[in-house]
């Protein structure tokens, strides 16, 4: 049978809810909108208001960093003053047998302080059972040496003309100045050739710099003929060679205190002291 009006309604129902699923749709993508819009619009106001603060805020960041970078340099790391510091350097035996039994008790580093012209080395061994300390006063023309052997605490002390006479006691030192150069710890170096007035005349080169203010360094020993600190250099005495490489330099405020004598060493002449030192060496060998 057929039922047309009842069909028609079918057809009703079927358009109404057609239209309403489109309205459903509609509904949704207008409030898609709404919230885009309003998101939009928070935004736009947020940045106008915090805009101006966040650019001041950018710039008191800058000037912070700037101030802590200068502070940082200014206060830590290397010193901008280069007449006071520390030069540390390791210390190898090229003529000794890596074998001997002696050989890990031997000094294996150097450290030099410096200031104001003045400076203070200082070597120890056999686990700080030994150790040796020179102080170099140019404004006093002094030249000191302390030593300390478990519990002997020697100092000799040459002065003004003494020093010249010890030196000239010494095997003398040729120098000749190559014109070759050589980087050390950033530093350009000048070599030179130290040949021995010895009985086998042993040769040497030595590399050093006019960089660090430390004025005619080596105005007590017998390298004076070199005009400069040395960062690489060999010396022999004793029956022991030693060599010396700088390893690190650090230019840093020095206490005066480094450069004072301690009293309580006994004062020696350098014959005792050349006595003592080398049978303090001899043990090492």
């Amino acid at each position: 049978m057929n039922f047309p009006h009842l069909n028609r309604g079918f057809e009703v129902i079927e358009n109404g809810a057609h239209f309403n699923k489109k309205c459903f749709i509609y509904n949704k993508l207008l409030l898609v909108l709404l919230l885009s819009t309003l998101i939009y619009i928070t935004l736009k106001i947020m940045i106008y208001l915090y805009l101006p603060l966040y650019k001041a805020l950018k710039k008191v960041f800058h000037i912070v960093i700037i101030i802590i970078s200068v502070a940082l340099i200014s206060c830590g790391g290397d010193s901008s003053d280069k007449s006071q510091g520390i030069i540390a350097y390791n210390v190898t035996y090229p003529k000794m047998d890596k074998h001997n039994l002696m050989f890990d008790f031997m000094p294996k580093k150097m450290v030099l302080k410096f200031k104001d012209n003045n400076y203070a080395t200082s070597l120890s061994a056999g686990m700080g059972m030994f150790k040796t300390d020179f102080i170099v006063n140019k404004e006093e023309n002094e030249f000191s040496q302390m030593v300390k052997l478990i519990n002997k605490k020697y100092i000799l002390t040459l002065k003004d003309d003494e020093i010249t006479e010890s030196i000239e006691r010494l095997p003398a030192f040729h120098i000749e100045h190559t014109g070759e150069t050589k980087k050390i710890l950033d530093y350009v170096c000048e070599k030179a050739i130290i040949t021995v007035d010895n009985e086998s005349n042993d040769a040497f080169t030595v590399f050093f710099t006019d960089k660090i203010e430390l004025e005619d360094p080596n105005w007590s020993n017998q390298f004076k003929g070199i005009d400069g600190v040395m960062l690489e250099y060999q010396y022999e005495k004793y029956g022991i060679c030693m060599r010396f490489t700088a390893k690190n330099i650090k230019f840093t405020e020095i206490d005066d205190a480094e450069f004072e004598i301690d009293e309580k060493y006994e004062h020696i002449t350098e014959v005792e002291m050349d006595k003592e030192m080398q049978e303090i060496f001899d043990s090492f060998q």
